[in-house]
């Protein structure tokens, strides 16, 4: 059960392959806008293209019928709008929407699933072709800074700006944690650098201060403070949010600090 909500969130929400997705919009036959009705005015910052927010939604058929939402799934649903992370609907009607508003998008279908519809891998049919959905969508958050949680306290030096660090870690996608993009493994050996120096991601030199060895920290790191607009290579994509589990092995104290 558990596999089956995680798989439809990611369906039928990340439209990064719009094949894979059945996000075709290309018709000449697609008709029809986004209706957006505000339920409740956010009074917070408003958001824009390139911004990545925090949001829980519900997503029902115009019948009613719920198909999907960030309660099944058991957690908030971060990406950044704009950024084709999502249903072409959502990155259209979410614009000038502010925190803490609730504003509920009603979707033609070929800004939703369009004629393919959505079926995940097990053969079940979530949303049928050309279906129109609508959304209730909370924007709870602008997310803009690192967001750490110490999994194992250590009690040994803290580390602190110019330190040199040995750490263990792995880096995954927070949004599939199952794949693993980058380790200190894969290199066979510990990774070595001055925290604050600029040579790592800006989420690591953030997010890591403060923290004493032995201490195993997750991570997740909005875009701007990790690969930002344009993503590394191949591995990872623009707009990616990154999830890292750190492990400070031993550090180095600056002999200025």
């Amino acid at each position: 059960m558990l596999n089956r909500i995680y798989l439809s969130r990611l369906a039928l929400l990340l439209c990064l392959i719009i094949v894979a997705t059945g996000c075709d919009s290309d018709s000449s036959e697609d008709k029809g806008e986004v209706i957006i009705t505000d339920l409740t005015e956010g009074t917070g910052d408003e958001i824009g293209n390139g911004i990545t927010i925090v949001v829980e939604y519900v997503g029902r058929f115009t019948d009613g019928v719920q198909f999907d939402s960030t309660e099944e799934s058991g957690r908030q649903f971060r990406f950044t709008l704009g950024a084709g992370q999502v249903l072409k609907g959502w990155d259209q009607g979410l614009i000038g929407m502010k925190v803490g508003g609730v504003r509920r998008l009603e979707i033609p279908s070929h800004l939703a699933f369009g004629k393919n519809g959505q079926t995940l891998s097990t053969g079940e049919v979530v949303v049928p072709p050309n279906t129109d959905v609508e959304y209730d969508v909370t924007l709870i958050d602008i997310f803009d800074e690192v967001i750490t949680q110490d999994i194992i306290v250590g009690d040994g030096e803290v580390a602190e700006l110019g330190d040199v660090l040995v750490v263990d870690y792995i880096g995954q996608y927070y949004d599939d944690r199952g794949q693993v993009f980058d380790a200190s493994s894969i290199g066979g050996s510990y990774f070595i650098f001055t925290l604050g120096s600029g040579s790592v991601i800006q989420g690591w030199d953030v997010g890591l201060q403060g923290m004493a060895v032995g201490t195993t920290r997750t991570m997740i790191i909005p875009p701007f403070l990790a690969y930002g607009a344009f993503g590394q290579g191949t591995t990872i994509p623009p707009y990616s949010i990154l999830f890292f589990t750190v492990k400070l092995v031993d550090l180095i104290k600056n002999a200025d600090s």
